[in-house]
């Protein structure tokens, strides 16, 4: 299997080749919550991100079939050429990133310091074909979607998924073999505390994001896991 990381390089070494005055903003350390560098700690090896309200905006039961179809292009700050900014349902709204969700995706694509973090995604959307859709369209960076960034997904409600985010964390597991302990779960849990949830029945360290991800959360996130694997080596020692 080709690694996420070789996609997301490679589609930026094609961009940069084309465009000598495309950048990759770059974020400053100020902008970091924690106000520490995580170079040097101790970050997850899945991120597993909910998508309806968390990553974007609006939910996908509330669209109109047949769902977003259309791509809608637009600029990103950072790159000189337009991308695929959102999918649009005919006659209906589009759907897009929240903007600290984008600028995590940026980061999480193109800072080597994540290179080997697994993305997973979470949802018990009731329309999985809509999320799909989005997923397979919106562009991170020029030439790479979020279908391309995500390794494992777990979508929907039927068959072996439920309500309950605990059933998409039961295959996440089975499936790639990470621990729970080395997973980050974001989620906005404005339906249900998922992040408890699955806090509670696996032990997966978890951030809520009720508003949208917003960047600072995301460093918050990481802070959070940061902790929790240095107090579980204490424990252990």
């Amino acid at each position: 299997m080709i690694s996420r990381s070789f996609l997301v390089h490679f589609a930026l070494y094609k961009y940069f080749s084309k465009s000598s005055a495309a950048f990759v903003r770059s974020y400053n350390m100020s902008d970091r919550s924690s106000g520490t560098s995580l170079k040097a700690e101790r970050l997850p090896t899945m991120i597993v991100f909910d998508l309806d309200d968390c990553l974007w905006t609006p939910e996908m039961h509330t669209l109109g079939y047949p769902g977003p179809t259309k791509q809608v292009k637009g600029k990103v700050e950072g790159f000189a050429e337009e991308l695929v900014i959102g999918m649009k349902c005919a006659n209906g709204p589009t759907v897009k990133l929240f903007d600290g969700a984008r600028k995590a995706l940026i980061e999480l694509a193109t800072d080597r310091t994540y290179q080997d973090i697994i993305i997973a995604v979470a949802s018990s959307s009731l329309e999985p074909t809509y999320s799909d859709s989005c997923l397979s369209n919106i562009e991170v960076i020029p030439g790479v979607t979020m279908r391309s960034m995500v390794q494992f997904a777990q979508i929907g409600r039927t068959g072996k998924l439920s309500s309950r985010k605990t059933t998409h964390f039961k295959l996440l597991h089975e499936e790639s073999g990470v621990p729970y302990n080395e997973m980050l779960f974001f989620d906005d849990c404005n339906w249900g505390d998922h992040v408890g949830d699955v806090g509670n029945v696996y032990g997966v360290i978890g951030y809520r994001t009720p508003y949208g991800l917003q960047l600072s959360e995301f460093y918050d996130g990481l802070a959070s896991y940061n902790k929790a694997a240095k107090d579980r080596e204490w424990a252990a020692e």
